[in-house]
């Protein structure tokens, strides 16, 4: 009995994961994909540290999860060390291209030194 509970169990298990062709990683707190991106997109490696000079660096990697080329727009809000919304005159959205299955690599600098963590949000292109 034992040995069919256990054929079972992996056979289930195997059908489960068999569903999806490529892991997404867990999300991080500070990342919002929009919806309408679903799992064409994630996000990975993501980084806020201060260098030398003071000022805070962003870094993350995004990843086309697709077969086609994808066209986002991303930003960064910065906060400072209490967690609250540094103020911006304007804070654009930048566009990106991705290719399939690609990785790219995004990056930007704080505007102050206030700054020391941020938000990120990513949108599909319109």
């Amino acid at each position: 009995m034992k040995k069919v509970f256990t054929v079972l169990g992996c056979a289930v298990l195997a059908a489960l994961t068999g569903c999806v062709s490529t892991p997404i990683p867990p999300m991080d707190r500070r990342v919002t994909v929009a919806e309408d991106l679903g799992t064409s997109l994630y996000v990975t490696d993501v980084r806020c540290v201060k260098g030398d000079s003071g000022f805070a660096t962003f870094q993350a990697n995004v990843v086309n999860n697709t077969r086609r080329p994808l066209r986002v727009d991303w930003k960064v809000v910065w906060l400072d060390g209490a967690g609250v919304e540094i103020e911006a005159d304007d804070r654009p959205w930048f566009g990106t291209g991705i290719q399939p299955q690609e990785i790219a690599g995004l990056k930007q600098v704080a505007p102050s030194r206030d700054a020391a963590d941020m938000r990120f949000y990513v949108k599909r292109a319109r």
